[in-house]
Formats: structure tokens, C-alpha cells, sequence
């Protein structure tokens, strides 16, 4: 009788009937996940800067800026807890289990910011500008959000790290791939074309009936998203189970908040930037974030251009098709590669083809020019995104210390967060500002050429990373370098 393979992560067994199972619980997660985090930035870009005009700086002090320094104060935080906690339901899922209720909630409450922003105008501040009232409350609203949600998504791919058998790291984060294509999906078909909706809606259900000639459709996105989110994740989190893990290291506490934190910060900076390989890979990832720092005016300048949204959310749903059939393909093959060559390859590619995207630039055409180079756009790029998605996912679990693999996350996003985030949000408002003066709306399709000259900049760090890879033994030996212990020298 043949022996049963099985895969082993700490205490864990895995046989193919339990890996299966895990698989399919954890996609499930983040088919939710993903769908609840795509609803919302459409939404409040078109909100924000089509219809209320938001002033650009101001635009990315709330879509970016401030969710940045959010993120670059509880990140490290929360990542140091979780990797030193220890608990019945283990170390990650407790984060993601109690935070989800409070990130349905504010979920669903900025379904009613058009309401809530009219209430305290008329009862507050009648003297004030409704859309300047309206701008600030979705601002308040989104920043609420954002503090929990990121409580939430700090430690959601940990959990994928501690769980994982380490061999199907990278045909696991293809499935993700997949999985995210698929939401993309559903999302394009059915949800992408009511992101700035107003009309009729009238709902009867017999026990439950609603009327209304001008709907603000984003609501029921919003709020519907939530009670998905809120009962797909849930669900899922009961039935993933995490390896007993050995005790962790200990983190000098010291007597009073501003110690601790001061051995919280060494412990980051003396363990995560101690060797060179992780300082290079550190200053690559901030050239590839800062290459996204303009995409919140990418859709308000596919709106401006006329670009029909319900029939651009049907196409890309479609195309989303072949994504997926391409995401299944690269995870039955996809063991045979090593996940950096692999993303040196597909980087390559998405820097020649992302200048198609510079044929926006040419005024004066019609939407259905413009809507013809988005689909031209979205097709060439396929297999290319696909293969650095998956590139990506994996990338960072295969060369970073699994023992400690939260702490060096919060160490790489909060160096994103202070230069990309804060500063490269901050430079990319001041100058969007600066063009809107001069060309008015036009403006906004610079957005995609800050995209190409960011991608080309991070596309050399990884060359150069990658040579950094090849001497620390490559493919065949590479083992993540060791570190300084700050821990040790902490009374």
C-alpha cells in the first residue's frame, strides 16, 4: 500500500483531504475579503473628486495620506502583538475574528454619509457648504474604517504564512491570484457600474417596502458588502485552525509607554534592517508603492473621459475570464519557478506595455477611443499581472524570516507608509494641484504616467535585489539571512 503524502506546519498535518479543506477555507476568506476592499475606493473617488470637486491635496490627505500615518502608527503594533501572541485560537485569528463586527460596522456607516452630512448641516451647521460638510464626512467616516480594517488586514496575510505548508507557497498564493480574478469578477459584472449611481429604486419584499426616485445606488453596495464580509468571514475563521507555536521571543517592555515603544522600535530597526539583502528590499518596495500614489485619480479620469461604466465594469468582468483561466494555469505550473526571476520577468513586460496607457494623453478623442485603449490595455496586461501577482504573494513568504515574519511586514510597511505613503501622497497631491491649474481636469491621465516611471524605477531595485539573491545561494540554497536579536541586549 503506497504512503500518503502529507505536508506538516509545526504541529499540523496535513493529508490531501485536510489541505483541501484548508485551501478552500482560507480562499473563501479572501474571496470575501477582496470583494469587500474593492467596493470602496471607486466609490468615494467618483464621490469625492467628480462630484464634489474635492481640492487634490485634500482628495489624498484622505484617501492616502492619513490612512498612511494611520497605518504607519498601528501597523508595527499590531503586527509585534500578533506574532508574540498565544492563545486558544492561536495568534492570528483572534486579531481577524473580533476586529471583522467593528470593520462591518463602519462599513456600512459610510453607506450613509451623504445622510449624515446633511443632518449636521442642517442641525449644526446650516451657515456651512453642504459639499465641503459632505467631503469631511466622508472623510471621517473613511478614516474610521481605515483604523480597524487595517487592525484587520495587517494580520490577514500572516495568517496565510502560518498555516501554509512552505512547498505550496507559490501555487497557493496562485489560487489567491484566481480567487482575487474571480472577485474582480463579480465585482466588474455586477457592482463596478452603480459606483456613482444616482435613480429610481423601489423595493418590495411583502414584509419590507422602500421607495425612492433618487437612490445613491453606492449604499446598498456598502452596506450590502458588510453583511457579506461580516458572515463569509466569520464563517470561515472557525474552521481554519493555526499550529501550536514555541513561545516567543521576549520584547523588552520597560516601565512606561514611551520605553516601550522605544524597544519596540529597536527591536524593528536593529532586527529587520540589520543585513543588506533586507535594506535593498526594503528601498525597492518604496519605488514600487510610490508608483502608486496617483491611482485614486485613475478612475476619475476614466469617468472624465466618458468611459461608460457599466459597460467598462461588463468588459473588464469578461476579460477578468481569461485572468482567471491564465491564474489557474500559472498555479499548475508555477513550482518550477522561483517567485523573484519570476517577477523581474513579468515587471519587464508591465513597464513596456503600461505606456499604452499613455495614449490618454492625446484630448479631444472620443469615449469610445478612450474606452478601446482601456480594454487594449486591460487584455495585453493580463498574463503579465497574473504572473506578478502571483510573484508578488509569494515573494515576500519565501525570503523573509517565518519566525518573525510580522514584524518584518510592519517594518517594510512603515517605511512605506513615511516616504510613499506620507511624503509621495503629499508630492503627488501638491503637483495633481499643480496640473489641474494649468489643464484643468485633463490632468488626472498623468496619473498613469507617474505609474510607468515609478514601475521603471522599482524594476531596477529588483534587478538589483536579485543579484543580491543569486550570491546569498539563488534558487537552489537561499535560506532568509539571519538577524541581530534586539531582544538579547533589552533588560
Amino acid at each position: 500500500m503506497d504512503e500518503i503524502k502529507t505536508y506538516h506546519v509545526g504541529n499540523l498535518v496535513y493529508t490531501k483531504r485536510t489541505l483541501f479543506a484548508l485551501f478552500f477555507w482560507l480562499l473563501w476568506f479572501d474571496f470575501s475579503f477582496m470583494l469587500m476592499e474593492a467596493v470602496i475606493n471607486p466609490i468615494l473617488q467618483f464621490r469625492l473628486k467628480n462630484d464634489l470637486k474635492a481640492d487634490s491635496v485634500m482628495y489624498l490627505m484622505i484617501m492616502s495620506t492619513v490612512p498612511s500615518i494611520i497605518n504607519f502608527v498601528l501597523n508595527p503594533i499590531v503586527s509585534i502583538k500578533s506574532d508574540r501572541h498565544r492563545g486558544p485560537h492561536g495568534r492570528r485569528i483572534p486579531f481577524l475574528l473580533y476586529t471583522a463586527p467593528v470593520v462591518c460596522i463602519s462599513l456600512a456607516l459610510m453607506g450613509f454619509g451623504n445622510d449624515i452630512a446633511v443632518w449636521v448641516h442642517n442641525i449644526f451647521l446650516p451657515d456651512r457648504s453642504l459639499n465641503q460638510l459632505t467631503i469631511w464626512t466622508f472623510g471621517i467616516l473613511f478614516l474610521a474604517f481605515t483604523v480597524f480594517n487595517l487592525m484587520l488586514s495587517t494580520v490577514f496575510y500572516y495568517l496565510f504564512n502560518d498555516v501554509v505548508p512552505e512547498p505550496l507557497f507559490v501555487k497557493f498564493t496562485a489560487w489567491m491570484r484566481a480567487v482575487s480574478v474571480l472577485a474582480g469578477m463579480v465585482y466588474s459584472w455586477f457592482i463596478f457600474g452603480y459606483s456613482n449611481r444616482w435613480g429610481p429604486l423601489h423595493l418590495n419584499l411583502g414584509f419590507f417596502e422602500y421607495h425612492s426616485e433618487n437612490f445613491w445606488y453606492p449604499k446598498l453596495i456598502l452596506v450590502g458588502a458588510a453583511v457579506f464580509y461580516g458572515i463569509a468571514a466569520t464563517l470561515a475563521l472557525l474552521k481554519i485552525k493555526e499550529p501550536e507555536y514555541p513561545p516567543p521571543p521576549p520584547l523588552g517592555e520597560g516601565g512606561g509607554f514611551l520605553q516601550k515603544t522605544g524597544n519596540t522600535v529597536r527591536t524593528i530597526v536593529r532586527e529587520c534592517f540589520s543585513h543588506r539583502f533586507y535594506r535593498i528590499y526594503f528601498i525597492v518596495l518604496m519605488l514600487d508603492w510610490m508608483s502608486m500614489q496617483m491611482g485614486q485619480f485613475q478612475n476619475p479620469a476614466r469617468l472624465d473621459m466618458g468611459i461608460n461604466l457599466q459597460l467598462l465594469g461588463k468588459i473588464s468582468a469578461g476579460t477578468g475570464f481569461i485572468s482567471l483561466i491564465l491564474a489557474l494555469l500559472v498555479a499548475k505550473f508555477s513550482s518550477k519557478y522561483s517567485p523573484l526571476p519570476l517577477l523581474i520577468f513579468a515587471l519587464s513586460l508591465q513597464v513596456a506595455t503600461s505606456t499604452i496607457a499613455w495614449l490618454f494623453l492625446i484630448p479631444g478623442r472620443s469615449s469610445t477611443f478612450y474606452l478601446g485603449v482601456e480594454v487594449t490595455r486591460s487584455l495585453v496586461n493580463l498574463p503579465i499581472l497574473t504572473i506578478a501577482a502571483v510573484a508578488v504573494g509569494a515573494l515576500q513568504m519565501t525570503i523573509l524570516p517565518r519566525a518573525r515574519y510580522g514584524q518584518f511586514c510592519a517594518a517594510q510597511s512603515m517605511l512605506r507608509m513615511i516616504l510613499p505613503g506620507i511624503c509621495g501622497s503629499i508630492l503627488a497631491g501638491w503637483l495633481m494641484r499643480t496640473l489641474e491649474h494649468h489643464f484643468g481636469n485633463y490632468a488626472w491621465r498623468f496619473a498613469f504616467v507617474w505609474s510607468t516611471i515609478f514601475l521603471a524605477m522599482s524594476l531596477v531595485g529588483y534587478v538589483v535585489l536579485y543579484r543580491e539573491w543569486k550570491r546569498l545561494g539563488g534558487k537552489d540554497s537561499f535560506t532568509p539571512p539571519t538577524v541581530d536579536e534586539a531582544s538579547a541586549s533589552v533588560n
